[in-house]
């Protein structure tokens, strides 16, 4: 799925990076962490609270490793310690 929209993938995060560039570090942080919570509200299993929460983990888990995994080849990119 990536390389199929990596175009798309790749001018959000430029259009994103432009906006949090201008504002802290603690800004940055804390309005990516409104902008995962706001994605993670969207899975939503109606009538199912267990399954919700479930499901809400689960994307979770995926996400970070995603984000461990990207950290590490970003840090190369911009110079910093892998």
């Amino acid at each position: 799925m990536f390389e199929e929209r990596a175009a798309e993938i790749n001018d959000v995060v430029r259009q994103i990076s432009m906006i949090l560039a201008e504002h802290s570090r603690e800004a940055q942080g804390a309005a990516l962490a409104d902008c995962l919570a706001f994605w993670l509200a969207g899975f939503h299993e109606p009538g199912d609270e267990g399954a919700t929460r479930a499901m809400r983990a689960d994307r979770l888990s995926i996400h970070c490793s995603a984000v461990r995994l990207l950290t590490s080849i970003n840090a190369k990119l911009i110079g910093t310690t892998p």
